[in-house]
């Protein structure tokens, strides 16, 4: 017999499964779910943006300021001499200051003229000692051990080997130039005017070549003004303007704490 056939609401199923119902559900749960989550991420999405955005610039600002703080950090005197000078076993002595020049139109001072009390300030300033440095130091400087004068301390028996601080060679030219201005007065009293002529101006010639070089190497690019001290409308340079120097004294009184004396077998020099 034919069996007869209609169709059924879905609502009406009685025949659907317990199990299957329940799938369906979870199925539609899940996908409700789903795109709950998608939603959210979307809402979250442009806010993770800017907080990376921000993390950047933060970032960003960070290493800069510290790259400028970095650069604009003002170095110490040690650190200067360092990086923009010959090594020298005085450098620790380096410091720097300002000074403004005394140079009168009238030339008078201290150092200017002859006398026992000009010669006692030149002395102080330029009659100071060798010192001593290692076969090390010396390889260090570029200069050859193996031509060079080798001492013993005779304080201590230390070998090295005797060098001088350049400044000190630099104040006994000029002193000597200044001497040789008033050759009368010296060369009686013995030293280096009362030398032969020849030798003499061989000595002067020395001297006026080792300023020279010294000079240019400085190379001081600082300026002076002019003004009228005279009231004569003849224009005088004012060298009073401000310099940045090594102070000398720091210098003189390592040279002096490191002077090493004249073993008595050393050669004179």
């Amino acid at each position: 017999m034919s069996k007869l056939y209609h169709t059924v609401s879905l609502d009406e199923e009685p025949f659907l499964p317990k199990e299957e119902e329940s799938f369906r559900e979870k199925k539609f749960t899940w996908k409700s779910g789903k795109e709950s989550l998608q939603a959210r991420f979307n809402k979250l999405a442009p806010h993770w943006i800017w907080l990376c955005h921000a993390f950047l610039l933060s970032a960003s600002l960070t290493f800069f300021a510290l790259s400028f703080c970095q650069k604009t950090e003002k170095i110490s005197d040690l650190e200067y001499a360092r990086q923009f000078s010959a090594w020298s076993p005085a450098i620790d002595a380096i410091k720097y200051e300002t000074q403004h020049f005394d140079l009168p139109p009238k030339a008078e001072g201290p150092y200017i003229g002859k006398g026992d009390d000009v010669d006692a300030r030149w002395d102080y300033i330029s009659a100071v000692g060798d010192t001593m440095i290692s076969r090390d130091e010396m390889m260090n400087l570029g200069i050859d051990p193996d031509i060079s004068l080798a001492i013993t301390d005779p304080r201590n028996g230390k070998p090295g080997y005797r060098v001088a601080i350049e400044v000190f060679h630099q104040l006994h030219c000029l002193n000597l130039l200044r001497q040789n201005v008033y050759k009368e007065h010296y060369a009686p009293m013995g030293g280096d005017t009362a030398a032969p002529e020849m030798d003499l101006r061989g000595h002067l010639d020395h001297c006026i070549d080792a300023l020279r070089q010294f000079v240019m190497c400085q190379g001081d690019v600082g300026v002076f003004s002019f003004n009228f001290p005279f009231g004569d409308g003849d224009p005088w340079p004012d060298y009073s303007t401000p310099h940045t120097c090594r102070n000398f004294e720091s210098i003189r009184q390592w040279a002096v704490d490191h002077t090493v004396p004249r073993g008595p077998d050393e050669p004179e020099h």
